[in-house]
């Protein structure tokens, strides 16, 4: 089972580019904050990525994000699914991204979990049938 700890090195050494912003993140929240809020704010690096970045970027975020849904260990499957890729499917029109760069992309266990949260919430996520 992938733990916390095992979560943020996969996420640091695949996305480089997100270490410095997860850096002041840590200094901010001065080590209380519980893992939820790091999922939180690697959605909003990722709404970039899948804004502005290439297809490979996407590919890794919707890898990774299936990897933490079937190996996470319960903590790690409960952050990527409510503070990840919740995040991600609410705050997706904030931003006017085009979320099927994502979506289309989305593994099965990933794809399952936001389609649950549009049954729930009533909403339809772009790219979630």
């Amino acid at each position: 089972m992938v733990d916390e700890k095992t979560s943020i090195t996969s996420m640091l050494t695949l996305f480089p580019a997100f270490k410095s912003q997860y850096e002041e993140h840590v200094k901010f929240w001065k080590r209380e904050n519980p893992f939820g809020m790091d999922m939180a704010e690697f959605s909003h690096f990722a709404l970039d990525v899948i804004a502005k970045g290439t297809d490979e970027e996407i590919e890794k975020l919707v890898n990774f994000a299936e990897q933490m849904i079937t190996e996470g260990n319960d903590d790690v499957n409960y952050a990527i699914k409510f503070f990840f890729l919740e995040n991600i499917t609410n705050r997706s029109g904030d931003r006017k991204i085009t979320l099927t760069r994502f979506t289309s992309r989305l593994k099965p266990k990933s794809y399952e979990f936001c389609r649950e949260l549009d049954k729930f919430w009533g909403s339809k996520t772009e790219g979630i049938d």
